[in-house]
């Protein structure tokens, strides 16, 4: 045998004995595949035979609630007790006289230009007496209509900063008082932007010592009157977003302003006395807050707008007349008498007083009054 013969044939020996055997893995995954193979085909048998469909299931339906709107109240809710109560203190207030209505603070700007014109004639000094204001009524009108200015919309400005925590009475005597010194000072107005300009925090204090929290007002006076001075040529701002900016000046104050001087009613003006008789009748319920008062009644009367000029007088001399703080006179009052339905109109009589009143234990004049009563008296007794 060649040589060359000899190393092909051990070649191809050693190529034989180097071919790879199927491996155990590759049996198991062929027999694996066998088995599979051999289940489709029964289940597909079962299928044939018994109608046993391996179905997907359903996708699940989802109902789709239509959802309703919310119910839209075109008319507020105004509470069953407002009108009758409400109408039935305006018949008492035109019996009765009280000091809103003689010095409230939009009454104030009226009586001191009443002064002002005084002075000017015979350079005296006008003292106008509470108890004799009714004289001026009719003059005090005739400006109102026809005098109002800056210098007048000022004064209302000062006199609403005054009143807050200050009784009417008290007001009235620091606002005639801080008025008069203008003039003998030799101011045409009085009482002006430009004399408060020129008196410094310290004498404004001095002069208004009377009226509550006298410091912090005399210092927000002159804050507020720079202001004025410098942002509003020496007025008033005729808008209640801008007059709540003003040191000193709050909602109740500002839509009082645009009432009594500019004539424009925003809003209704609510004090601590509205603020009380409201949660009595019901109309707001242990509310404290003036300005939340303000949003219910202005909500409540939305349709009725002719009365948020009006309501703040007629409640306020009620509840510094009759329907006081402290010693209500339920007495006096037309509220506290039984209707038709055998019950009181008012839902807070003082049941106690009413049958000591009628036992003679406690006399009508054995309580005090503040502001005239008698017509309402005289009513009452016959």
């Amino acid at each position: 045998m060649s040589r060359s013969k000899h190393f092909f044939n051990r070649s191809l020996r050693q190529t034989r004995s180097s071919r790879v055997q199927p491996s155990t893995f590759e049996n198991e995954l062929k027999n694996f595949d066998d088995e599979i193979q051999s289940i489709r085909k029964t289940i597909v048998q079962l299928e044939e035979d018994n109608d046993l469909s391996i179905k997907t299931p359903a996708k699940r339906s989802i109902k789709h609630i239509k959802l309703e709107p919310e119910l839209q109240i075109d008319e507020p809710i105004i509470p069953d007790n407002f009108f009758p109560i409400y109408n039935k203190i305006k018949e008492m207030r035109k019996l009765i006289t009280t000091p809103v209505d003689l010095i409230g603070c939009v009454e104030i700007p009226a009586l001191l230009r009443l002064m002002t014109k005084q002075f000017k004639k015979t350079g005296e000094i006008l003292d106008i007496p509470v108890d004799k204001i009714n004289i001026y009524k009719e003059e005090m009108t005739a400006l109102e209509e026809n005098e109002i200015d800056s210098f007048w919309r000022y004064q209302l400005l000062v006199t609403l900063m005054f009143s807050s925590q200050t009784k009417d009475e008290v007001n009235y005597e620091v606002m005639k008082s801080l008025h008069h010194h203008y003039l003998k000072k030799g101011y045409t107005e009085g009482l002006c932007i430009e004399a408060i300009l020129n008196t410094s925090i310290a004498d404004i204090d001095k002069l208004i010592f009377k009226v509550g929290f006298h410091s912090r007002k005399a210092a927000y006076l002159v804050e507020t009157t720079k202001v004025l001075h410098e942002s509003y040529a020496d007025d008033v701002p005729d808008n209640i977003n801008e007059l709540v900016k003003l040191k000193g000046i709050g909602n109740k104050m500002g839509h009082l302003i645009l009432q009594g001087a500019w004539k424009q009613v925003d809003g209704i003006s609510v004090d601590t006395h509205m603020v009380r008789l409201c949660n009595i009748f019901g109309w707001t319920h242990n509310e404290k807050n003036p300005d939340n008062v303000r949003k219910e009644l202005e909500k409540m009367l939305i349709n009725y707008k002719e009365l948020w000029l009006e309501i703040n007088p007629v409640l306020v001399g009620f509840g510094q007349s009759v329907c006081t703080p402290t010693g209500r006179r339920c007495d006096l009052c037309l509220l506290s008498k039984i209707n038709e339905k055998n019950d009181y109109l008012c839902p807070a009589v003082d049941k106690r007083l009413l049958i000591r009143i009628n036992r003679g234990v406690e006399k009508l004049e054995d309580r005090k009054i503040r502001g005239d009563l008698s017509k309402l008296i005289e009513y009452i007794n016959s």
